[in-house]
């Protein structure tokens, strides 16, 4: 299993292929599931609606995508907040986004994001998912 963030979720939806563990991490959440922490749906339903708003899909496309992510073996699992916390102070990171770092770190677990900031982050927690 594996955490992944929001920004995998949306370039699965938005079809953002040019980073190379897209399609991968895809077909691993298919097969393995994930763990996500609370502010998930959220965020990516907020993601969507803002792809819409620019024109970039339709509702029904909305709709569609938010059934298909939320059809994928993805369980919800809370991190420490003072974990979120600390890991958004040591990182310079939202707190939104520090969550997915403490529930990749709190459960032993890779952290699968194309979000930069987040990234280098995982990497520096050695949390880090790449593709195989």
């Amino acid at each position: 299993m594996i955490v992944i963030d929001a920004s995998v979720a949306l370039a699965w939806v938005l079809q953002e292929r040019e980073h190379p563990d897209v399609a991968a991490t895809l077909e691993y959440v298919s097969e393995h599931g994930a763990y996500v922490p609370g502010n998930f749906h959220s965020e990516v339903a907020n993601g969507l609606l803002q792809a819409e708003r620019r024109k970039h899909l339709t509702d029904t496309d909305v709709t569609e995508a938010l059934g298909n992510i939320f059809a994928l073996p993805i369980t919800v699992e809370l991190a420490e907040p003072r974990v979120i916390v600390s890991n958004a102070r040591a990182h310079g990171l939202t707190c939104y986004d520090a969550s997915y770092l403490a529930l990749a770190t709190q459960l032993h677990l890779p952290l699968a994001t194309i979000d930069a900031t987040l990234g280098a982050a995982a990497r520096a927690a050695k949390c880090s998912w790449k593709a195989h």
